[in-house]
């Protein structure tokens, strides 16, 4: 196999791995785009080779995983809840006066 071949042969892998991204989620999802981020960086001459719509999957997942952070941190935490304040209101008429 020579390196033309070969090139082409992981570019296609990398397009079969960005169009199963978005089938993942969560974790999953974070871990995968960890694994294509490094393969992307091993493969400079793949990447030329990669197609419009690949990019475009790729950066779909990139928003879903902001996205997923955001909402994460977004997510009000639960407050101890207080008691309402009793309001206690004296009547003048209703005091007994000790004499």
């Amino acid at each position: 196999m020579n390196e033309t071949e070969q090139i082409s042969q992981t570019a296609h892998e990398i397009q079969a791995r960005i169009q199963q991204l978005s089938d993942l989620s969560g974790t999953n999802l974070k871990n995968e785009m960890d694994d294509l981020k490094l393969c992307l960086l091993k493969n400079p001459a793949a990447c030329e080779l990669l197609l419009p719509e690949d990019i475009g999957l790729a950066v779909a997942a990139i928003k879903k995983i902001l996205g997923h952070s955001i909402a994460l941190a977004t997510v009000e935490k639960p407050t101890r809840g207080r008691k309402p304040a009793v309001q206690l209101k004296l009547d003048p008429n209703e005091i007994l006066l000790d004499e």
